[in-house]
Formats: C-alpha cells, structure tokens, sequence
C-alpha cells in the first residue's frame, strides 16, 4: 500500500474507535462525578498529572527510536529492526525499575501531598498502584508497538488499545451504578491493563513473526547504538519541556486553588484532549510517512507535503475552533449541569491553546523525522518561562493565569523557534519562505473570519437545552464556516488546493478498482 492509503487506513479507523471511545467517555464522566465526588475526580487527574512527571524518566526513548526505524524500514532491514527494537526494550525496563522505585519512595509523602483531602489515604494509594501499574506494563511488555507506527500499521495498535479501554468503562459504569464501590472501580483500572498487554502482543507477534521478542542486546550493540543513545539524551530535554507546558497544570492549580477546581477544569481539559486525540490519531499514520519522505530525500517533494499538511492543519484547527467556541458552555450545561461552566476567557484560552497545538504538528513531524534535537536550550527556555508566568499569572489571575503562561511560552519557542530551526536545520532553505506561508495561512483564516461575523451576527446564536438541539446547532455554524474557510484555501492557498488535488486522485484510482 502507498504512504497515502495507509495514511487514510490509519486514520478512518482512529477516527470510529475513538468517537467510540469518546461517546463512552463523555457518558461515564457524568456517572464517576455523580458517583465518585468531584475532590475524588480531582484527585484522579492530580495523580495521572505526578505519573507524567515520573515518566519524564523515559526522556523521549520511544520517539528517537521510532526515528531510527524509518530508514532500516524502509530499507526491509529485519536484523536491524530487531536490533534496534531489542534495544528500546533493553533501556525501557531499566526505566520502568527506576519508575517502580521512585513511585515507592513518592507513596511515602503522600499523607502530606494529600493531608489537606477527605478521601480516604488507603483509597489514594490503591488508585495511584492501579494507574503505575498500566504504565509499568508498557515499559516491559508494551514497547514493540513503536514498531507497528513507524512501520504506518499503528491502527492494529489503536483497535485494541481503544477497544479494550472503552470496555473498561463501561464495566465501571456497571460497577458505579450496581455496586457503588469504589474499592471495584480502581481494581477495573488496574485489570484491564493487563488485557490490553496480551492482545497486543499476541497481534504483534502475527504481524512480525520474525521479530525477537527475547532480543540480547549485547554490549556491541549498545556500542553500535551510541548515535541513537546521543538522539535520546537530546529528545530528554525536549520530554521536558512537553511535560512542563502540557503536564504541570492540574499540579499548579492542585497547589494554588484546589483539588476539587482540578475536577472542573478537568471537564474542559476533557473535552479538549478528546479532540486533540482524535485529530492526532487521525494524523498519526503521517509521521511514519514524513519519514519515510524523508529518507527519500527529495527536498521539493518534502516541502510540497510540508504545505499540504500545514494547510490541513490551519483547516481542521479553525473550523473545529469555532465548533468549539459555539457550542462548548452548551455542551457542559447539558452534560454536567450550569454548576460545571467556567469563564468565557477560560474557554477562549483553551481554543487557543487547541489552534496552536494542532498548526505546529507539520513541523514537529518533519523535525522528529529529520532527528533534530541538539536545541536542547529550547524546552528548558520553554518550561522555566511556562511555570514563571504560570504561577504569576495564577496568582494575580486566578485559573487562567495557568493557561495565559501556556499560550505565551508555546508561542515564543514553538510557533516562532522551531519552524526557524527545522529550514535552517533540516530543509536547509531560507525560513522566510515559512514566516511568508504560515502569515498567509493566518490571513486565510482571520478572512475566513470575518465573513462567518457577519452570517454569524445575521443568523443569530441561541441556547440549546439537549443534545439533538446542540448538534443542530453546532453542525449549522460549522457547516457555514467549514464551507467559507474551504473556499477561501481552495482559491488561495497552494498547499491545500495541492492536497485537495491528491486526495481527489486517490479516491478515483479506489474508485476505478
């Protein structure tokens, strides 16, 4: 199959198990915070926020690894694939020991982390053995599946893990509602991990029967891996950096406001993530495809594809945007009750936080193909300035002030850093010719803009009281922006009417077999 069919395969189907994933997410959210209590909740999003933190241990193995399979891929070079995957497995489960103890010698603080709670402690740490426990799993058992993506078959992966994990919610639905035990809830958070590890490695060993599942990695080999080892120190800085600006902010306000404030901006940051998750999976076959692209090493076939994905990026992240702003407060009233809204300029920050993680994709996927991480400067600039203006800006502002000290120190070092250091770096061309494409991009779009301003101020808006009335709602306005902003970047932009073109190609050639 081409890059592109096994682009789309990956994506239709991360796109139906995870609406799937969602509708049961969104549904069983309504059940724990009834159930389980909004300090409990909060306390769930406290500890998955301090398990990030311990991950950091893992300093990007599993990406500068996926890096280093593209070429012996492409190449159908089994021996080193299986010398590089022996390897990821031999650092992981060094990591995963060091996570086991540093999580031991964390349970010891926490009757002071969590003095200040009503849940009971023992509950606490049960929770928290429950969700080490699925991280565990993936650094001993779980790390092939870096495979299935770099090779573009990460939909196997995506079908079970998603399958499994929309079980494991309803049975906690079930659980909530029969039993009202709490003790069950967490021992279904701590089972169905285990599930998940046998099917996928069962697929695993189907689709690469010649891959060595007790691989030696000899001292030669670590010898022979030292570029890749010196790839991994670099990407640790850049884990970092990711992890400050996207995994500090439940801790920030956990410390600064409440537990229980974490369980309502926990509900945005829900709904955000679902559809962050499910562009991303539907763009995740792309980075295998970056590159094998960049393997090939035809310059003006990289940057040609660089502009179709950074077009369809603009695309997907404006009109899902203004979605978002028409009908999020909506959707909250009519999930969890008034009681759960938050601030418009929460809500707004949100957006934009959403806008500015999906149009810096394109850049992020050619930079982790090209291997460039020696600006290990950046991510440390990134995360010292997203905490500084974080805790200031939550202390004067409250809430927002976490996500204020998101958007700035993502704008300095992501939008305006990295695109600079990926055309100096890796297209080796003249970065004007990015600022010039990404300002149009933006002019595209605030033209889009404005002409949706004015149908929106002649439709009218209105509240919506149940779903059937929101997604009438929802799909109206976006239907009237998709098709403003579609024909705008059909007619001005090149990369899009580039892409549009393609897709238009692929689906004739299906079509006549």
């Amino acid at each position: 199959m081409s890059r592109l069919a096994l682009t789309i395969k990956n994506a239709w189907i991360a796109l139906f198990f995870h609406i799937v994933y969602v509708i049961i997410q969104f549904y069983s959210r309504n059940i724990f915070l009834d159930n389980l209590g909004d300090e409990f909740i909060g306390i769930v999003g406290t500890l998955k926020s301090i398990l990030q933190f311990l991950n950091l241990s893992e300093l990007g193995i599993g990406a500068a690894v996926g890096f280093s399979l593209y070429k012996p891929i492409y190449e159908n070079n089994k021996e080193k694939i299986n010398e590089i995957i022996g390897y990821l497995g031999f650092l992981y489960k060094r990591i995963g020991f060091f996570v086991f103890t540093a999580a031991c010698l964390l349970i010891l603080f926490f009757p002071y982390i969590f003095q200040n709670t009503t849940i009971n402690l023992g509950v606490i740490i049960f929770l928290f053995v429950a969700l080490l426990t699925s991280n565990l799993l993936s650094y001993f058992f779980a790390y092939h599946v870096f495979l299935m993506e770099a090779d573009q078959k990460g939909y196997m992966s995506i079908s079970i893990n998603q399958s499994v994990f929309v079980l494991r919610l309803i049975l906690q639905c079930l659980v909530l509602i029969y039993f009202e035990n709490v003790l069950y809830w967490i021992a279904l958070e701590l089972t169905t991990p285990f599930i998940y590890i046998f099917l996928l490695r069962k697929k695993i060993k189907k689709t690469y029967p010649w891959l060595i599942f007790k691989f030696k990695t000899t001292p030669e080999i670590r010898q022979r891996n030292k570029a890749l080892l010196k790839k991994i120190k670099q990407l640790s800085f850049h884990k970092i950096g990711g992890f400050v600006s996207n995994g500090t902010d439940n801790i920030l306000i956990f410390s600064l406001i409440s537990p229980a404030t974490v369980a309502f901006v926990g509900n945005y940051q829900l709904v955000m993530n679902n559809i962050n998750t499910l562009v991303g999976q539907i763009f995740k076959g792309t980075n295998a495809s970056v590159g094998n692209l960049v393997a090939e090493n035809d310059i003006n076939n990289m940057t040609k594809v660089f502009w179709e994905m950074m077009a369809l990026r603009f695309f997907f992240a404006g009109c899902a945007s203004i979605m978002l702003f028409v009908g999020f407060d909506d959707l909250i009233t009519i999930w969890l009750g008034e009681k759960y809204l938050m601030s418009n300029y929460i809500l707004l920050a949100l957006i934009l936080i959403f806008f500015i993680l999906q149009v810096r994709q394109p850049v992020d996927s050619f930079k982790q193909a090209y291997g460039l991480y020696a600006d290990i400067w950046a991510p440390l600039a990134q995360s010292i300035l997203n905490l500084l203006f974080s805790i200031i800006f939550t202390i004067k502002l409250g809430v927002i002030g976490v996500f204020i000290g998101t958007i700035l120190s993502q704008t300095l070092i992501v939008l305006i850093w990295r695109p600079y250091y990926l055309f100096s770096k890796g297209f080796e061309i003249n970065n004007i010719r990015y600022w010039k494409g990404f300002l149009w991009h933006i002019v595209y779009l605030i033209l889009s803009g404005i002409i949706f301003y004015f149908l929106f101020d002649f439709i009218g808006l209105w509240k919506t009281s149940n779903l059937f009335s929101l997604i009438l709602k929802v799909f109206k306005f976006g239907i009237t922006f998709t098709v403003i902003y579609f024909s705008i970047l059909i007619s001005l932009s090149r990369g899009f009417k580039n892409l549009v073109y393609r897709l238009v190609g692929y689906i004739k050639n299906r079509t006549k077999k």
